[in-house]
């Protein structure tokens, strides 16, 4: 991919992922932390169509750019988003690169679960201590199985549908992404 049309690319997926993360803060949800992580769908395409130093800019730029829009940049809330992104973004791109490598969906489940457990350890700094934070772990784990579930599928069928759009240059890249 050239570098103009990287540019583009990556400026078309960190618009898109900025898109989701308003609409899903304007959706009520029974509980304040309790969010889908619509915008990790952008992340785990961009996992899988064009690696992991793409995923990592745009999940940087659009944690930034989010919380500049909402007020919270260098909060609390801006260091919990910030280091469950990486966290999950670096899971991610291990997740997808170990031997065998995992598909779509697990790639998703494992960015979900380390995106929790990346804001577990900020809360753990900043917030509770590690014994209450650690007593989050099994809660954390399983809103990271439903959520990672459903990011993980809603990504697969947009790679079905559009990862070719974003590879013509770089042949084989979907490779074992069942």
């Amino acid at each position: 991919m050239t570098g103009t049309r990287r540019t583009a690319h990556l400026a078309v997926l960190l618009a898109v992922s900025l898109g989701l993360s308003v609409v899903e803060r304007a959706i009520p949800m029974p509980v304040p932390f309790l969010r889908l992580g619509l915008a990790n769908i952008v992340t785990v395409y961009a996992i899988i169509t064009m690696g992991l130093a793409d995923a990592l800019i745009i999940t940087v730029l659009r944690v930034a750019i989010a919380s500049l829009i909402t007020g919270t940049f260098l909060g609390p809330t801006f260091a919990l988003s910030m280091c469950g992104g990486l966290a999950a973004t670096l899971a991610m791109g291990a997740a997808r690169t170990a031997s065998p490598p995992l598909g779509v969906v697990g790639v998703s489940l494992v960015g979900a679960l380390f995106h929790n457990l990346g804001q577990l350890v900020v809360v753990a700094a900043l917030f509770a201590g590690v014994g209450p934070a650690v007593r989050l772990v099994p809660l954390a784990t399983l809103m990271a199985a439903g959520s990672g579930l459903v990011t993980g599928l809603i990504a697969m069928l947009v790679i079905e549908r559009l990862g070719h759009l974003a590879l013509s240059e770089v042949p084989g890249r979907l490779e074992g992404q069942a």
